[in-house]
């Protein structure tokens, strides 16, 4: 059945993508502690890797939370293992379009509007 096809390759491509971004991170934070540790940074650097760090592991870790049980699911459904049919409208509707919202606020920070006052 091609639609069965289509929608594995999907979600293999949707797996394949977080399992590379995940890496791409991890790698992040494995260069940002590596070079800080060998340049010998101030308490101000080593202030900013850290925020860096936690940003990164929040992202990794809203990435997991949303899309590992959706291709869970996903997959358990093709398997014909479970009917998913329900939780497709919670993470369509719901897990993925927060998760997109959250993703540039943690890149950003937080929003200060007072910050942002007399800014177009």
């Amino acid at each position: 059945d091609k639609q069965f096809i289509f929608s594995i390759g999907i979600l293999g491509l949707n797996l394949l993508c977080f399992i590379i971004i995940t890496l791409c991170y991890g790698m992040i934070i494995s260069h940002t502690t590596k070079s800080s540790e060998a340049v010998g940074v101030s308490n101000q650097a080593t202030s900013n890797m850290n925020r860096l760090q936690k940003k990164v592991s929040i992202i990794i870790l809203t990435d997991f939370v949303t899309w590992i049980p959706f291709i869970g699911i996903a997959f358990l459904h093709f398997a014909e293992l479970i009917d998913a049919t329900p939780y497709y409208t919670l993470c369509s509707i719901i897990l993925i379009p927060i998760n997109s919202v959250l993703n540039p606020v943690i890149y950003n920070g937080r929003y200060n509007p007072a910050q942002h006052q007399g800014h177009v």
